[in-house]
């Protein structure tokens, strides 16, 4: 395994205070207050190197940039803040250096959003709910989701190793990994899913409803078929085969509804 460089963990009580503080203020205000360490984090005793000072002031200055593109601080478009999105995914899975285990600590995340990108966090999302910026769930954190999102569809071995970031919109990828404990924490799986999703004919239903279907469908199969030992290409026919019974089984109940 790979060592992982070592983020500081804002503590809770801190954190929460911060947020109950952020909440009130501009964005202009929230430029002045970031930082790039804090007297309530802490670091992982042992496990990696810790993070240098000009590795977190470069990355809030490589976050600033897309932001800027993106409308930062004005409130911009909702396209600008889906582009925003994928290329912050990239850009976080590619700089900050981490590994699974550490980027599922979510005090880390609430270290980066209240402490290194307060203007920017507050901006993306303008008055959040506490799992937004705490990390109390890191599948709707401002920036562990989209680290997440990029390490779950990250090819490595392909050129553009982050071609499948566009498969899913934000919605429809919380529908993958809200299950991440059966589906969401298999990295082929999800993977194969979005490799093969555009493909997918949904017969004339709604693809969200279709995935939802076919996501049950890989879940219950889960329990027999050991997914990670396939080979990629039979796990992809796999997730065709299912997503077609998905499709078959929606015609034949839209057939018996009087």
């Amino acid at each position: 395994m790979s060592s992982s460089i070592l983020y500081p963990r804002l503590l809770d009580a801190a954190a929460m205070d911060m947020h109950r503080t952020y909440t009130h203020l501009t964005i202009e205000e929230l430029k002045d207050r970031h930082a790039y360490q804090h007297p309530s984090a802490v670091f992982a005793a042992t496990g990696g190197d810790r993070v240098a000072r000009q590795s977190l002031e470069n990355l809030r200055e490589r976050v600033l940039k897309v932001a800027e593109e993106a409308g930062f601080p004005s409130d911009g478009r909702r396209r600008d803040h889906t582009e925003f999105d994928l290329d912050i995914a990239r850009l976080l899975h590619e700089r900050m250096g981490l590994v699974a285990a550490e980027a599922a600590v979510r005090p880390i995340w609430a270290f980066l959003a209240l402490v290194v990108l307060p203007d920017v966090s507050y901006w993306r999302y303008r008055d959040p709910p506490i799992d937004r910026i705490l990390g109390t769930d890191i599948t709707r954190h401002v920036w562990g989701r989209l680290w997440w999102r990029a390490h779950l569809l990250t090819i490595p071995n392909e050129t553009d190793q982050y071609r499948l970031l566009r498969t899913f919109n934000e919605s429809d990828f919380d529908q993958i990994y809200a299950r991440r404990s059966l589906l969401g924490g298999s990295r082929s799986v999800v993977r194969a899913l979005a490799d093969v999703w555009p493909s997918v004919n949904t017969g004339g239903f709604p693809p969200r409803r279709v995935l939802r279907d076919v996501l049950k469908r890989i879940l219950r199969a889960a329990a027999i078929i050991e997914f990670d030992s396939l080979d990629y290409a039979d796990l992809c026919g796999e997730i065709r085969r299912e997503a077609a019974t998905s499709v078959a089984a929606m015609r034949d109940e839209n057939r018996r509804v009087p």
